[in-house]
This record gives structure tokens, C-alpha cells and sequence, in this order.
């Protein structure tokens, strides 16, 4: 496309670049040619940008003030990495034509299929079923009974879907996930042996959610388990019965929600984190790698931590000394200025 019609869709600003300058696509720094478009994340890169004879790059103001950068051909943007993404999706985004529904289709009674879906073989979906317009399903997807999928969701093979799920509009589901198993509830009955507690609750998935491959959801034990708009899981999470993630929340792998956890809007959760039950993150939280979040957290805080395996008790001793470290430390500071004074007047 245009260079002018790139810039607008991408929201930069040209710089020493005509409007109507063919752009052929887009390449990572180390490669980029002449029309292509490439990042320059940091100054760091200046020395490897340099050596792009012909390359368009993507650069935030103050590099576009480098002296470096003074013939060259610059899409400036006040938030490069994102103007890089959508110059990514501009060229790169595959096209999803429709496929049209594969005659292995299993399907229950009273359920249905929008227009121009893309239903690949060995799928099965339920009965009461609703399925939106220019859904993908790929091979292995089942979908249980009164489960709804909304329009421009992509689901990947081997996704399993319990009963009465509600998946909102463009949505990403990656393989191997599954949504709306039981939650883990049980409790030990008169002989010590463990009595479920049924789970009769679902799962509502809401619209532009991204899910990574193998996580599990839980539905509610009684109401819902909700992921909001926007949130985007990694791989290999599981979030309890009854957990709501918050909008535009984006989780790394190998983290664990306990039922009942609530975290707020835009918050960032980092890898092998683990929650309590019932405690809340505040919006716009950050909390770091392999933290044990045993209790809540408020709003925009940044909490982190982590510590070797011991005994309990001993560990809640620890835990309640550290805690005292800073008061601790100032009264240990006093005793030695005071010790000091009364060693110089003898």
C-alpha cells in the first residue's frame, strides 16, 4: 500500500518519506529491505537500523531527532511497538475466507450455524446450541448443550466447551483449552471421605478475549465464572469457579486463580503467580513472577515476592518478622548510635 494510507491506518506521522511511496510489507530489524517497514525499538538499535539501506522505520520522537535518523525514511508514532503491531496485522493477518460447514459436522437438535462459518471436520456440538456468523471451529471441537459462540470467534482443535458457555464476538481460542469444567469443591463427609459439592453455575466468556493453548476455566459453582472484554490469557492457566478477570487483563503463563478471585481492569499478571480465594487485585495492579498472592491488593499497586518451601509455622513467624523488618531496623540503627555515645563518653 501507499505510505500515506499505511501511516493513517498505523496513526504515525511521515518524515523525510513521500505519501506515495509503494510500502511492500514488513520485516524485523535485522532483515528489513528497501519498502519494507521495520521497528526501531530503542537507541540501543540505532546501530543495526543504520545498516537497513532503503527500509522505512517505525520510531518514537526522540529518535526521529537523531542525527542518524536525519535522511532517513521514518514512520513516526508517539507508541512505536503498537504502530508496528498494526503494521503487522495490515500486511500479515491472514484472510479467513469462508470454508463452509464439513458434511462430518455433528449437531444436536434445535442448535444452528450462522453465515459464511468455517466448521472443519469432527466437530460436534450440542443440542440448543447457537453458533454466530463467520465462526471458525477447527477439527476436535466439542461444544456441549445451550452453549453460544458469537460472531468472528475462532476456535482451535481440540477445544472442549461444557454445557450453557456463553463466548462473546471475536474471541481466540487456542488449542487444547477447555471451558466450563467443575470447580475443585469438595468437602469431607462423616467417614473422612471427600462429598462433591456440585458445580451448577457456567462460564461467560466476554468479546475480544484471547485464550492460550491448555487452560482450564472453571463455571461457577452457583453464577458465573466471567472473563471480561478484552482480557488475553498465555498458556497453561487456570482460573477457578466464580474467578472475574477484568477487562483488558493480560496473565502469563502457568498462573493459578483460586475460586472466588477477583482482579480488576488492566491489571498485569506475570508467570506461576497463585491467588488465595476470595481476594481481590484493584485495577491496574502489577503483580510479578512466581508471587503468592495470599491477600488482597489495591488498586495500581506492584507486589511481588517469593520464598523456598518450609514449615507453616515457622514460615509464619518469618512472614510476620519481615513484615517488621523496617521498624526493626530503625530501632536497631538507634541502639547503635546509642551504644556509640556512651562508648565516646567514657
Amino acid at each position: 500500500m501507499r505510505a500515506d494510507q499505511l501511516a493513517r491506518l498505523i496513526k504515525c506521522e511521515l518524515l523525510n518519506l513521500a505519501g506515495d511511496l509503494e510500502v511492500s510489507g514488513v520485516a524485523p530489524l535485522s532483515r528489513a529491505g528497501a519498502g519494507e517497514v521495520t521497528l526501531v525499538a530503542d537507541q540501543g538499535r540505532l546501530g543495526e537500523a543504520i545498516s537497513t539501506a532503503g527500509a522505512i522505520l517505525i520510531v518514537d520522537r526522540k529518535l526521529a531527532a537523531h542525527d542518524s535518523m536525519k535522511s532517513r525514511s521514518l514512520l513516526v508514532a508517539d507508541n512505536p511497538k503498537l504502530a508496528f503491531a498494526r503494521a503487522i496485522e495490515a500486511f500479515l493477518r491472514p484472510a479467513a475466507p469462508s470454508r463452509g460447514v464439513s458434511d462430518d459436522l455433528s449437531i444436536g437438535s434445535d442448535s444452528t450455524v450462522g453465515n459464511d462459518c468455517s466448521i472443519h471436520p469432527r466437530v460436534t456440538i450440542g443440542d440448543n446450541s447457537r453458533i454466530g456468523d463467520r465462526v471458525t471451529l477447527h477439527p476436535g471441537v466439542v461444544i456441549g448443550d445451550s452453549v453460544v459462540i458469537d460472531s468472528d470467534t475462532t476456535i482451535f482443535g481440540n477445544v472442549s466447551i461444557y454445557d450453557e458457555t456463553e463466548i462473546g464476538a471475536r474471541c481466540r481460542i487456542h488449542s487444547g483449552t477447555v471451558i466450563g469444567s467443575d470447580g475443585f469443591s469438595f468437602v469431607p463427609d462423616e467417614d473422612g471421605r471427600q462429598f462433591k459439592l456440585w458445580q451448577v453455575g457456567r462460564v461467560i466468556i466476554e468479546d475480544d478475549v484471547e485464550i492460550g493453548a491448555n487452560c482450564c476455566i472453571d463455571r461457577g459453582g452457583f453464577g458465573e465464572t466471567r472473563i471480561r472484554r478484552g482480557v488475553k490469557f498465555d498458556n497453561l492457566i487456570q482460573v477457578g469457579h466464580n474467578c472475574d478477570i477484568g477487562e483488558d487483563t493480560v496473565v502469563a503463563a502457568l498462573a493459578g486463580f483460586s475460586g472466588g478471585t477477583t482482579i480488576g481492569r488492566n491489571c498485569i499478571i506475570a508467570g506461576q503467580i497463585g491467588t488465595n480465594q476470595h481476594i481481590t487485585v484493584g485495577e491496574g495492579a502489577i503483580i510479578t513472577a512466581r508471587t503468592g498472592v495470599t491477600k488482597s491488593v489495591g488498586p495500581g499497586k506492584l507486589m511481588g515476592g517469593m520464598m523456598p518451601a518450609m514449615d507453616y509455622q515457622k514460615w509464619r513467624k518469618a512472614q510476620t518478622l519481615y513484615a517488621r523488618l523496617p521498624e526493626i531496623f530503625e530501632r536497631l540503627k538507634a541502639l547503635e548510635r546509642k551504644a556509640s555515645a556512651e562508648k565516646e563518653s567514657k
